[in-house]
């Protein structure tokens, strides 16, 4: 019985000093210092002194003159020039078109044989010392030599032209087409001066130089490429748009189809990029949009550690906003944005 109890106590002990040896037999597992990964993040330093404005705004190119060309005659059209086209550029004084003229010359003829007739009179009156059908005669003259001007003028309105250098917007008549006096015929628009309205808001009207000729750059795309033109800044207007709360800014772009001036002609209507040199702020950084948090603030990097900065903005430039205060020369401004950042984060600077 004794032996029966025995044995398997021998066998638990037996293994339990085999297993003990195979587990201090083991060799020693590796050991390795655990390394913690920080978020990385860019920074720029900032430097602190004079920042010069400058005000992003688009707009229109349009004629400095818009004109509804009209007749001043009543007649049927029966000739048209084949520049009288939507489109087309005509010089000043090019005829667009012709009314039919015969009643005009009939009626300066008539005013030219009255004119004789009364001067007629008046010759057989103070022959025969008429003192009455002499003051009628001489009446008669006055009113025939003023019929004389207005068939004249008449007759030079059957010719219709373009008071104005100008590009034909709108053709509102044909050939063959009968016309009456006032009757629009055409719509142009000067080409000698173009216009483009830019607005500016409020917020940043209040760093425009209001002096005119200033130069204002205006840009589009075309084609794929930037095209560029020159043009000077006329006028700030004294006013606020009630419905869009912005400023008018005028600028001119001076014979805006001359490429000897341009190196590109300049078509109205394009859609334009103007940049509009402004104020120098005397003491701020211009620092990327994406350093702004939602809050207004920035976060500065200082010993790899987040410090959130509450900082006075001046403006904002589209990718950029200028900082006039709450920053320091040589600071590390944070341009990059994580998913999570808070005042006294750990972080390490990709850009270093």
């Amino acid at each position: 019985m004794l032996k029966k109890l025995v044995v398997p106590i021998i066998v638990v002990v037996i293994a339990v000093l085999i297993a003990q040896a195979m587990i201090e037999s083991r060799p020693a597992l590796p050991t390795s210092d655990a390394v913690i990964v920080l978020p990385q993040v860019k920074a720029t330093t900032v430097e602190i002194g004079e920042v010069a404005v400058s005000i992003v705004a688009y707009g229109s190119v349009r004629a400095r003159h818009e004109l509804d060309l009209a007749s001043e005659v009543t007649g049927r059209v029966i000739w048209v020039a084949a520049t009288f086209q939507p489109g087309e550029m005509v010089a000043k004084d090019t005829v667009l078109l012709r009314v039919d003229a015969v009643r005009y010359r009939l009626a300066l003829a008539e005013a030219k044989v009255a004119l004789v007739s009364a001067n007629n009179s008046l010759a057989d009156a103070t022959a025969l010392k008429r003192k009455a059908t002499a003051r009628e005669a001489e009446l008669n003259i006055e009113a025939a030599q003023q019929r004389i001007i207005k068939a004249e003028q008449d007759l030079a309105y059957t010719e219709i032209t373009a008071p104005f250098n100008a590009v034909i917007d709108k053709q509102l008549v044909e050939l063959g087409q009968f016309i009456n006096t006032g009757q629009a015929v055409a719509r142009l628009l000067s080409s000698d001066v173009a216009e483009v309205n830019l607005p500016v808001a409020a917020a940043q009207a209040g760093f425009l130089e209001r002096e005119t000729k200033t130069p204002v750059v205006l840009t589009a795309e075309i084609g794929g490429e930037q095209w560029q033109w020159q043009a000077t800044l006329v006028r700030v207007e004294a006013r606020v748009d009630s419905q869009t709360r912005v400023v008018p800014v005028v600028v001119q772009i001076t014979s805006p189809y001359d490429e000897a001036l341009h190196a590109h002609s300049l078509p109205l209507g394009l859609f334009v990029k103007g940049v509009i040199p402004g104020k120098v702020i005397a003491s701020a950084v211009r620092i990327p949009r994406s350093a702004l948090q939602a809050d207004g603030s920035v976060f500065v990097l200082e010993n790899n550690t987040l410090r959130r900065r509450e900082v006075s903005i001046a403006l904002r430039e589209g990718n950029f906003v200028i900082v006039s205060g709450g920053l320091a020369t040589g600071e590390q401004v944070v341009t990059s944005r994580l998913e999570v950042m808070y005042d006294g984060m750990k972080v390490s600077r990709s850009d270093a």
